[in-house]
């Protein structure tokens, strides 16, 4: 399972946004190893993210990482520098190797 978010920063608070995104995953990483997280800046629009967290073993466990206050605490922070964010749980469907 992986997990995503589109983001969309708010003028000027793109480098911030990176930043506490990195410290939100930073941590996580830390609860959970094994776990790959990527950002991905949009070189037509600077100011849209798209992050990928996986492979996940299932949805307990993402659901587990989502309950840590530390998460929750990086998801408040985050709302302060973005316009909007979208966030889903996705599973494998098809890869191309």
């Amino acid at each position: 399972m992986y997990t995503s978010g589109v983001w969309i920063a708010k003028k000027g608070h793109e480098d911030e946004f990176a930043r506490l995104w990195q410290a939100a995953v930073d941590q996580l990483s830390l609860e959970f190893p094994g776990i790959t997280f990527r950002l991905l800046r949009d070189v037509e629009n600077p100011r849209r993210f798209v992050s990928i967290g996986g492979a996940w073993r299932n949805a307990e466990q993402i659901a587990a990482a989502r309950a840590l206050p530390s998460y929750q605490e990086s998801m408040a922070a985050l709302e302060n520098v973005l316009e909007s964010g979208d966030v889903g749980t996705f599973e494998l469907t098809a890869e191309v190797s």
